[in-house]
């Protein structure tokens, strides 16, 4: 369908769009991370080289060029007089002698920045310091030292990182929009089949709705075909239209029950409820139409049978277990209904002697408007609601319901319910 293709394409796109803001966003933070922790390890170093200039022997100035202890070979320092020239450079190779006046320090403040020379990064120690050497037969004033270095190691293992993040989120991308397309696919799946079924539960409804309707409608205007007629000759023609209301008022209340039962609406009312009761009175309510069919309605309750539940809803689904059996029930059958407690289940068995399911249709019996072939008889009354309703009711209680038939020797419904039901929500 167009539809669910064009509500496929949104998710992917949408799950694309939220992977690649997550992905830059763990990327960023993780090259921003790996800068911080190489240039604070460059900080470090040169606020401890800072420190043991200020208070340690001056080491620069000597005859022999002898490096200082635990420093970075790439460290070069810069000694600038009061009047911001370069007095000279020590240690380090890895300034061009023709750069090191880009680094002089007028109007910079003490501390502690990145800079770039010529495409080339620094980070640059600035230090403001007040030392008279005397060396080479004068006096040198130093007012402000720069520890300078270069970070081309950092930069290229941060090049590297960021080249394997982008590297790695092209390919991720690419795996996310396959991804993508796979999940929806498999998101819109229970989406289009309930789709589906609510087609078909529209369709069939329509279809049953508009058989009692056009039924209805033929017979009145009958009526109005022979107006000086008494009701007495029309009475066949009421009594059709009479029936085929009461069918359409059946169907509308079960469509009704199935909606709300759907949107939530309609939940159980939990209570103390004498099931062995409501089993009698039931059998009781179908004993004289089983008779007038000469079936044989046997019942093995055990009492008392106390169990928590909706005692309403628990009796109507007797009354459709029962109606169901006796429907498709041949004459001279027979229609068992037993009920027991098992530990701490209630067991409720309605078995007939009737035309049975064929195998094919039994997966199928549960679903809404669902009549096998030997149930679409018109003969045979009944809106297809009453089996998915009876399922409804038992999912509701928190039980559960199987059924065991072979066509032509009858079927078996057997209905477990838990003594004390939770909230069915």
């Amino acid at each position: 369908m167009s539809m669910f293709r064009k509500t496929r394409i949104r998710l992917v796109t949408l799950n694309v769009i939220v992977f690649v803001l997550l992905l830059n966003g763990l990327g960023g933070a993780l090259y921003a991370s790996m800068q911080y922790r190489l240039y604070a390890q460059v900080d470090a170093e040169l606020k401890q080289i800072g420190k043991r200039l200020l208070f340690d022997p001056f080491p620069f100035f000597r005859a022999e060029k002898r490096r200082m202890l635990d420093v970075d070979r790439r460290m070069v320092f810069l000694l600038w007089d009061d009047r911001g020239e370069l007095i000279r450079k020590e240690y380090g190779d890895s300034i061009d002698p023709a750069e090191l006046l880009k680094f002089r320090p007028d109007g910079v403040a003490d501390g502690i920045e990145t800079l770039t020379v010529d495409g080339q990064t620094y980070r640059v120690y600035t230090l403001s310091i007040d030392k008279r050497v005397f060396a080479e037969g004068r006096v040198w004033k130093v007012k402000r030292i720069q520890m300078v270095v270069n970070l081309e190691p950092e930069e290229k293992m941060l090049n590297t990182l960021l080249y394997v993040l982008g590297i790695g989120g092209v390919v991720s991308i690419v795996i996310a929009v396959f991804a993508g397309l796979f999940l929806a696919k498999r998101a819109l799946i229970p989406i289009q089949l309930s789709w589906e079924k609510q087609q078909r539960f529209i369709a069939d409804a329509s279809h049953e709705l508009r058989t009692p309707l056009s039924v209805i409608l033929v017979h009145l205007e009958r009526l109005f075909r022979n107006p000086d007629h008494t009701i007495e000759q029309e009475s066949e023609n009421i009594w059709v239209s009479i029936q085929e209301t009461k069918r359409l008022n059946k169907l509308v209340s079960d469509l009704l029950t199935l909606a709300r039962s759907d949107s939530n609406e309609l939940q159980i009312m939990k209570q103390h409820v004498r099931l062995d009761e409501l089993a009698w009175k039931a059998v009781q309510s179908f004993q004289q139409l089983a008779e007038l069919k000469e079936i044989d309605v046997q019942a093995n309750i055990e009492q008392p049978l106390d169990m928590c539940g909706d005692g309403e809803r628990l009796y109507q689904l007797l009354v459709i277990l029962l109606d169901n059996a006796l429907k498709y029930t041949k004459e001279k059958g027979t229609i068992k209904v037993t009920c027991r407690r098992d530990n701490h289940w209630v067991t409720m068995v309605v078995a007939d002697t009737g035309i049975g399911i064929a195998k094919e249709d039994l997966p199928f019996i549960f679903d809404r408007f669902y009549r096998g072939d030997k149930m679409r008889s018109r003969k045979m009354e009944g809106t297809g609601l009453g089996l998915s309703i009876a399922k409804w009711i038992v999912d509701a209680h928190g039980g559960r319901i199987r059924v065991e038939s072979e066509e032509g020797a009858g079927s078996s419904f057997t209905v477990m319910l838990p003594s004390r039901v939770k909230d069915a929500g």
